[in-house]
């Protein structure tokens, strides 16, 4: 069953830590919009009875049905002030149910976190042993496993190929909210797994890690295998040359988080399986006496490969990116900023998906840009503590396990806006991981801009007013590729 109305949506963050449908914060707005109304009404009842009173009646020797309907107006005042207590508690406890389900599911969440570090540090305690164990069978594993290959048709370069098509085949056991909750409570516990392969005390691990000070974490396991992998020619950073594609009249500034996502650029693969078209678009508005403002859209991950190649929006820049370290997508999207004439002091805002989302996130928690909005769609960003005082929306599905490679949140700044896009419905044929399709999110972002919860209106209405009184002038779209050595 395709959703169709806000109420899927689950709505979170915005500096508080209640978490509930969008439905929910919208009766409970509507509940505290008809307390003051009612608190209105029964002012203006007692303003007329005071105005109006029974003594006043008598001297206007009045008729008993005026007085009968003096007496009403008191009640009618006592109903309308009952009216608007009940709409207040009602409102209050609404809001208190969404505030204690937000804290229980963040105590629970650093329960959780706490099992998979010490499930995490004990793996990682027996790793050597277990390494040692096996060192003896492994050269006549790698033996069986590279005649296995060639038994494959296409070879051993059709491996991968043949993982993603049982993927495809079996997409439901990752397109599930449990394997995706289990996931993020994994990637937090990798630092855990290798305090306990180097035999670093637990209490040393835990005081270091997410569970303490956060010294150590996410992003600097990340960092290892980005050291590890260059060791062996993986993961290895190279210089990035971006160009500017297209450059277009601009004929109206974008409306709704949904069009947002429309103007973000696709890249393809063509018929000989290479990725084609522009990864940067960046938007340029102009207004009497301001300075240009500007709005950049970044695509998500085009290569999928370890190894880097022409492509700098690959699995190099997403690891490299999470590690906090200059990833050649990032580089890419400077490079194309500085183009266009973005300094530090130029107004922008930032919207991208999947790896995109990461790199917007990225570049606006640096504090190098003016940064004024944000908009990241499923991307792995809950690690990223972005802090300042602009609107910051992340649109996420708990069944897409992309996300849930970011781990868990690290602040509650962001308005957070969830929903299960396969909920009911069967997932699509030969699509390995169909919650992150970007139509799918689209979907997702065109329910967040019908929904009602004040915090996300309040961070999608700052977006769109950004480009308030400015005058589009131009979109220009920028592609990028690495410089091997």
């Amino acid at each position: 069953m395709r959703a169709d109305g806000p109420g899927d949506l689950v709505v979170s963050g915005g500096g508080s830590y209640a978490v509930a449908s969008d439905a929910l914060f919208a009766d409970a707005q509507s509940l505290e919009l008809v307390r003051n109304e009612m608190g209105w009404a029964a002012g203006a009842l007692e303003r007329i009875d005071r105005r109006v009173g029974e003594g006043l009646l008598r001297r206007a020797d009045a008729p008993l049905s005026a007085l009968d309907a003096e007496r009403e107006l008191d009640r009618g005042q006592q109903l309308v002030a009952a009216a608007g207590d009940r709409a207040a508690a009602i409102a209050f406890v609404l809001r208190a149910s969404a505030e204690g389900y937000g804290a229980a599911d963040a105590a629970a969440q650093r329960m959780a976190q706490g099992l998979a570090a010490s499930l995490g540090y004990s793996i990682g305690l027996f790793l050597p042993l277990f390494a040692a164990v096996m060192a003896p069978a492994l050269p006549t594993a790698l033996a069986g496993l590279l005649v296995a290959s060639l038994l494959v048709p296409g070879g051993p370069a059709a491996i991968p190929g043949g993982i993603g098509t049982w993927f495809g085949e079996n997409n439901r056991l990752l397109t599930n909210p449990l394997t995706v909750a289990l996931v993020r409570a994994g990637v937090m516990s990798i630092d855990d797994v290798i305090g306990g392969a180097l035999g670093i005390p637990p209490a040393v691990v835990r005081a270091l890690g997410d569970e303490g000070s956060g010294l150590v974490g996410l992003g600097t396991s990340a960092g290892l295998f980005t050291l590890l992998g260059a060791r062996v020619g993986l993961l290895s950073e190279t210089a990035v040359a971006t160009r500017a594609a297209v450059q277009r009249d601009l004929a109206s500034s974008p409306g709704g988080l949904a069009e947002r996502i429309d103007r973000i650029p696709q890249r393809v693969h063509n018929t000989e399986g290479e990725p084609v078209g522009e990864h940067i678009r960046i938007e340029r508005y102009s207004a009497p006496g301001e300075a240009d403002r500007f709005e950049v859209y970044i695509t998500g991950t085009a290569d999928f490969s370890p190894r880097a190649g022409v492509e700098p929006f690959d699995l190099t820049s997403d690891v490299g990116t999470m590690a906090d370290l200059p990833a050649g997508a990032v580089r890419a999207v400077q490079q194309a900023m500085q183009q266009e004439g973005i300094t530090a002091d130029s107004p922008v805002q930032f919207t991208g998906y999947s790896q995109g989302g990461l790199i917007a996130v990225t570049l606006a928690a640096s504090g190098d840009y003016n940064t004024q909005g944000v908009l990241a769609v499923g991307s792995p960003t809950a690690h990223i503590d972005v802090g300042g005082d602009f609107p910051v929306i992340e649109i996420e599905h708990t069944d897409d396990i992309v996300p849930a490679m970011g781990g868990l949140r690290a602040g509650n700044d962001a308005v957070l806006v969830e929903r299960e896009a396969f909920a009911g419905r069967e997932t699509p044929d030969q699509v390995a991981v169909p919650a992150h399709d970007r139509n799918e999110y689209r979907q997702t972002a065109e329910l967040a801009d019908r929904a009602r919860s004040p915090q996300l209106v309040a961070a999608r209405d700052a977006l769109d007013t950004f480009t308030a009184g400015s005058t589009p002038v131009s979109s220009t779209t920028y592609v990028a590729e690495r410089v091997q050595p």
